[in-house]
This record gives structure tokens, sequence and C-alpha cells, in this order.
């Protein structure tokens, strides 16, 4: 009997691609400017890299919906590189040192995260209750605001089950999960909410019209010292920065779910922020035990979502040429340089396999890379069945309340092991 055929090949072919796709991006944000290399890694190893390692593309995206992803895709799929020769930069982009993004140094004294005491969150949902636990465990006081007291109740008890978490890892002990969900308080009034804040981070819904209207109302309601930030993953700075009289002041915070497991996320400054906003919301972040990523400049999508498009674009060219189904891809992601991502980001690595080596492999793929400017098809047909993913109970996967909660269960698992590990 002949023995079945070796799909190891196949593999390896594909899970080049898919970090050719990657790297492709990658590269393509530092040539642009709006990032460097260190901030691409940091962005990557404490966030989507983290991700991948536990769940593939098509699991991640099914988290959220095809409709929102044919959304997100659909804007920054008519952006994103269609290089197919290695770019004249590549060479530099490796040559870089490890470590953190470069944050706006400015002289001693002028900013102290000291100054930021009091912290108001606008919108108590999957991303606000995240964000107001982490600073409330970091010992500052927050205020919490939604459209309902059944909604801030809901946004409480989740609340206490993360801090209960933490306390559970070892990140924080059971006494500091008590004091920190004493220092969250909700209110259904904006006024009320950002009367005495610092910071300011709007969590609202994903409509451009809500945010400015919410940033006006910020403009007029927060102290004229509070800094105003935006949790949106879409939106740039300076769009909702207009509804206000202090642009300088305004600044984009991007989290990626779990807000509290992840320890890194995106700082994008608008064309108007100010060097001191950026040092003292980068110098905040860094103190309550966050690794940010500075963005030089705003561009759509960010780091994290143009490089996660980026590789669900090839992802789906992968899986409508018929090389492997949605699982496949799934499991060679977390299995193969999901790991490596999750500890280094595209350019450490590049940089680990050498240059001529990395050089060797994009001659090579990036020629067979996709390069589709609108929604790929395998998304469109999910859509327009209704197979939207875990809120229809159906996508690439079926999905039951039991399995998306064990699938979110073991998520978090996984984040806090990695987390353990790094310290």
């Amino acid at each position: 009997m002949p023995a079945p055929p070796d799909n190891t090949s196949n593999l390896s072919a594909i899970a080049a691609r898919l970090r050719t796709a990657l790297l492709r991006e990658s590269i393509a944000l530092v040539d642009s400017g709006s990032a460097t290399p260190a901030a691409v890694d940091t962005l990557v190893r404490t966030t989507i890299g983290r991700r991948l390692s536990v769940a593939g593309p098509f699991e991640i995206w099914e988290q959220i919906g095809w409709d929102l992803v044919q959304v997100i895709a659909g804007e920054l799929l008519k952006d994103l590189s269609n290089a197919t020769d290695v770019s004249p930069s590549f060479d530099s982009c490796l040559d870089h040192t490890d470590g953190g993004p470069p944050l706006p140094v400015l002289a001693a004294g002028t900013t102290t995260t000291d100054a930021i005491s009091h912290v108001a969150v606008i919108g108590a949902g999957l991303m606000g209750h995240g964000i107001a636990l982490e600073f409330a465990a970091s010992g500052r006081s927050v205020r919490l605001h939604d459209l309902s007291p059944a909604l801030l109740a809901d946004a409480l008890t989740r609340a206490e089950v993360g801090l209960r978490t933490l306390a559970g890892s070892g990140r924080i002990s059971g006494a500091d999960a008590e004091a920190a969900l004493g220092r969250i308080s909700t209110t259904t009034n904006v006024a009320d909410c950002v009367r005495a804040a610092d910071l300011v981070i709007e969590a609202a819904s994903e409509n451009l019209d809500l945010k400015k209207r919410i940033f006006q109302q910020l403009d007029t309601l927060a102290p004229a010292r509070a800094i105003l930030a935006s949790n949106t993953s879409t939106f740039l700075p300076s769009a909702y920065a207009a509804s206000t009289r202090r642009p300088e002041q305004v600044i984009g915070t991007h989290y990626y779910n779990p807000p509290h497991l992840l320890p890194g996320l995106e700082i994008i400054r608008g064309p108007a922020t100010s060097d001191r906003t950026a040092a003292t919301i980068g110098a905040l972040f860094e103190s309550i035990g966050k690794q940010p990523a500075l963005l030089a400049r705003e561009i759509q999508g960010f780091i994290g979502n143009r490089l996660q498009v980026a590789l669900l674009r090839e992802a789906t060219s992968v899986v409508e040429g018929g090389l492997a189904t949605a699982a496949e891809v799934d499991q060679l992601v977390r299995t193969t340089f999901g790991r490596d991502l999750a500890s280094a980001g595209p350019f450490t690595l590049a940089r680990r396999a050498g240059l001529e080596t990395t050089r060797a492999v994009l001659v090579h793929n990036l020629p067979l890379l996709s390069n589709r400017r609108t929604v790929p098809e395998l998304v469109l047909q999910k859509v327009a069945s209704g197979a939207l993913g875990v809120k229809a109970g159906r996508g690439f996967y079926d999905w039951t309340p039991e399995s998306a909660e064990a699938w979110r269960a073991h998520m978090a698992d996984s984040l806090l092991g990695m987390e353990a590990h790094q310290q």
C-alpha cells in the first residue's frame, strides 16, 4: 500500500507566504514614516503576536464578526502594500536595536505620571471595563460612563471577574483586587464622569459621528488640563480632534482585546498632538506596566489592524486557492510562526534568520502574494449567508455559547500564562 503524500513541504510553503505577507506590510509601515521597526516589533509581540500563538486569524476574526471585518478590511485593503520586489529600505529595517519605540523626551519635571490620578472612561463595554479595571489596579480613581445603569452594573461585574483573574494569576493580590474595584465608580452623566478627570479615554461604538459628538462634549465638560484619548481601532485622531479646541491634547490609545491581559497598545499621534501629550501618555502607560508602541504619524489601521488584515488577505487567498482549509491555516499559524511572534516581532525574527536568508524568502514569495484591493469573496459569502461567526453561532466554525465562552477562557488563560513566563 503506497504511503500517504507528505504534506509538510506544502504547509511550509503556506507558512512562508503568510509570514511574508506580515513582513511586507511591516516594511511598508516603516517606509511610510508611520512607525519604526522597534514600534512594529513591540506592538506585534505584546498584542497580536500573543493572540496568534493561541488562535489563528479565522478564529480571531470570528469573535467580532465577518460583517465588521468586511468594513475594516474594505477600508484597509485599498491601502495595503502590494510590493512584488524587496524594498530598498529592507536592510536598514533589520538594522535596529531591540527595545521599545522612541517616545518624546522632555526636560526633567515637565511631565509626570502623578499628574494623572483621575481617569474617566466613556463606554463600559468589552474594552471600556478592561481599561477601567487596569487603571484602578494601578491606584487611579476611575469614573466609568455608559448609557444605562444596567450596562454599568454588567461592566462592574465583568471588572470584578477580571480583577479576580489577575489576582488568581498572582499579578495582583486579592486585597489589591478588592481595593481596585472600590476605585471604580459609575455614572450615566457625562459631565459627572469627566468633571475631575486628568485623562479621558473614549471607548464608545465605532461610529465617527458619535465620536465627534462625544469629543465636542468632552472638550466642553472636561478640565482644561485633561488629555482626551480614543480607543478607536478605525478612526484617525485628526478626525475627532477637529471637534475640540484642544487638538494638541488629543491622542489615540488603541488597546487590543482583552485590554487588561495584553501588555501592549498603540499610541497614535494626530498632526496637532503635542510632544508633551505624547510623552505624558507614554510615560503613564509604562508606569502601569504597559509596553506602548508609538506611531510617528497617523495612518489608517495603525500598526496592528494593517498587519492583521494583510495576514487575513493572504490566508483567504490560500483557502480560496484550495491549498488549505481555514481550520488548517489557523492551526498552522498558531503552531508555527504565531508562537515566534509572541516573543519577537517580524523584524527581530527576520534579523535572527539572517539578512540573506530573509531576502531570499522575500524574493521567492512576494510575487506569489495576494494583491487584492477588495474584500475577499470568502468573507463576502459568509456575510451574505449570515454566517458571521460567534454572534451568529456559525462562520468558518460552529459556535455555541459554551464553546465561545470556552474559547475566551482558553485565550485568557494562555495570555496570563505568557505574562507569567515573561516576568
